[in-house]
């Protein structure tokens, strides 16, 4: 009986230990790990023009806070405009649980849907955020 509780114990450390390294290796783009824990509830992001800004989510909007305080102010809006991991301008509404992403902000063209907005941040590393991550 002992040794079917501790082989048990050993195979579900083992599927533990597994998903965790399973986890890692497809959270990573090469620049790092995309999903950090200490930076929930916010993204630090590179918005179309270079500048840096800070945003999350809250009551439907992005709230946007400037990383040059002199040149640019804190507002909320409906829209959040980032450079993406391709280096291109995307914009993204919040629906619910999920984005809606618009290509250079176009949204009379196609739009797409994801659980996700994947993003460079300040550093030009690669990151991504849910709904649920942003919202405060």
């Amino acid at each position: 009986m002992a040794k079917v509780v501790l082989g048990l114990l050993a195979a579900f450390m083992v599927t533990i230990a597994a998903a965790g390294l399973a986890f890692d290796a497809t959270m990573t783009t090469g620049s790092g790990p995309v999903n950090q824990p200490w930076a929930q509830h916010q993204m630090e992001f590179v918005a179309w023009n270079g500048e840096r800004w800070s945003a999350w989510i809250r009551d439907g909007a992005f709230e946007q806070l400037p990383h040059n305080k002199k040149k640019w102010s804190r507002h909320a809006n409906r829209s959040l405009a980032f450079t993406g991991w391709d280096g291109e301008a995307w914009q993204a509404k919040v629906d619910g649980e999920e984005f809606l992403l618009a290509h250079r902000g176009d949204w009379k063209g196609r739009i797409e849907r994801a659980t996700a907005i994947r993003y460079r941040d300040w550093a030009g590393n690669n990151h991504l955020r849910t709904v649920v991550q942003l919202r405060r």
